[in-house]
């Protein structure tokens, strides 16, 4: 990726932004320039689709962005906070507590139930979180009744769901980089989406 239109929003209204973004996996020969120099904003309170060809760094750069992985050179913030000066240990909170990711590739926590599995960012952070908030998350993905199950025991679009973690509605989730499993029959971000959208304040909805 080499290029994306550069950003016209102000640093306040930017959700995430990246300056001169370069990602190089390998050297000499089997050198691969995922990101070259790339600079993008990412504005609040809006869908972005990044769209192109596999192998193009469409995943590298969300990966970089969410804090997920690191730049080769070049800058990413999440908000006003510059991911690089940031130990692993306050990465890992940031993404924690100001962060969602929607996997297509389910990436749920097996053992738990689907309430454990929604609340896990609030238990990971020794927090009881906000009971009538959760349970609006529970009735908007429609798990009220299953709330005890395990994955296996839930339909594909209820575990592509559960993948919106717990946020207050000040932090508004965000969307990761999807998988490359994902097959014709199961393609639940749409749907999922809309829920997350639901869910944000009326000021941060998106345009």
């Amino acid at each position: 990726m080499t290029s994306l239109p550069p950003p016209t929003a102000t640093n306040a209204t930017h959700a995430a932004h990246a300056k001169g973004a370069t990602k190089i996996y390998g050297t000499g020969d089997s050198e691969v320039r995922a990101l070259d120099d790339v600079d993008v904003a990412f504005q609040r309170g809006k869908f972005t689709a990044i769209m192109g060809p596999s192998g193009s760094g469409k995943s590298t750069l969300m990966h970089c962005i969410a804090g997920l992985d690191s730049l080769t050179s070049g800058s990413v913030s999440i908000g006003d906070t510059d991911l690089s000066k940031l130990s692993d240990k306050a990465l890992t909170q940031l993404r924690r507590d100001k962060v969602g990711f929607i996997f297509q590739a389910f990436n749920l926590i097996p053992t738990l139930t689907a309430y454990e599995n929604i609340v896990l960012p609030l238990t990971l952070g020794k927090k009881k979180g906000d009971e009538t908030w959760i349970n609006r998350v529970i009735d908007t993905i429609s798990l009220r009744d299953r709330l005890e199950h395990r994955p296996s025991e839930l339909p594909a679009a209820s575990n592509s769901a559960l993948q919106s973690p717990v946020r207050s509605p000040a932090n508004p989730t965000s969307s990761s980089p999807t998988s490359q499993r994902a097959t014709s029959t199961q393609r639940p971000a749409p749907k999922c989406s809309r829920s997350c959208a639901a869910l944000l304040p009326t000021s941060a909805k998106p345009s």
